[in-house]
């Protein structure tokens, strides 16, 4: 995988409570938003990736391999792992909670993708997102956890009510936001070429997909169109920080000339 990353505190907010991991080794890659105000979201998001990292890292060790929230038989092994990972970050970010200002809540919404073999393996809580640019059209793989996004699903209020709602930012799942969080773990066999986007609300919220994809389309040097995106986001209104993971599958022969 070709990547790049880059990550801006935004115009209005006094620290960057996100985070993001890069790692081409493992072919990890996340991004968290934390939540919880001041530098609080931003130990959450840190403790989640580091987490996941971790265990993930332990997963090339089998015999070592502790399974604290059980094995299912009916998934593939990769869903197994990340799965775990970020049961173990929810209960980690809980823990720190607990240790940290009473009353003090503290949280993370999360897109993670864990490359084996030419399939992503991802999942996600909240509403950082995942997009997949393949033969220049843009997809979002993930679906938001949000009030809204619920209200839409069971027809309650329309698109446009939902884009300007409120109510938008309130999230229904996160890390460390309670005890038993659901994850699911999704797949997509990759081809040459394929582009995937892992990014923070400060990026969503401002752009459209079809800004997005233009702005993929234009730029082929991942770390320029990180670039663009976030500095498109900002010119939009983005008043969040904003992160933005892009990825981009690269021919055999390409990485062999690379090395």
């Amino acid at each position: 995988m070709e990547w790049a990353v880059l990550s801006d505190i935004g115009t209005t907010r006094q620290t960057n409570e996100d985070s993001y991991l890069a790692d081409p080794e493992k072919q990890l890659y996340i991004v968290a938003d934390g939540m919880g105000g001041q530098a609080a979201g931003a130990v959450a998001s840190k403790l989640a990736v580091s987490v996941i990292s971790d265990f993930i890292e332990s997963a090339e060790k089998p015999s070592e391999l502790t399974w604290p929230f059980g094995f299912n038989d009916s998934l593939p092994h990769q869903h197994n792992v990340l799965k775990t990972a970020i049961l173990l970050a929810n209960s980690r970010v809980l823990q720190k909670a607990e240790q940290m200002e009473k009353d003090l809540k503290i949280g993370t919404t999360l897109i993670a993708v864990w490359v084996q073999q030419r399939t992503a393996h991802y999942s996600h809580a909240g509403d950082s997102r995942l997009y997949l640019l393949r033969k220049g059209e843009l997809t979002q793989l993930t679906e938001d956890h949000t009030l809204v996004q619920e209200q839409l699903n069971r027809g309650i209020i329309t698109q446009e009510e939902m884009e300007d709602h409120t109510l938008r930012h309130v999230i229904t799942r996160s890390i460390g936001g309670r005890e038993n969080v659901e994850v699911e773990v999704e797949e997509l066999p990759l081809a040459v070429g394929d582009q995937l986007l892992l990014c923070s609300d400060g990026l969503s919220s401002s752009l459209g997909n079809e800004d997005i994809s233009r702005i993929l389309q234009a730029e082929a040097d991942l770390e320029i169109a990180c670039e663009q995106l976030i500095r498109s986001a900002l010119e939009a209104g983005s008043r969040d920080n904003i992160t933005a993971v892009l990825l981009r599958l690269m021919p055999i022969e390409k990485v062999v000339r690379r090395v």
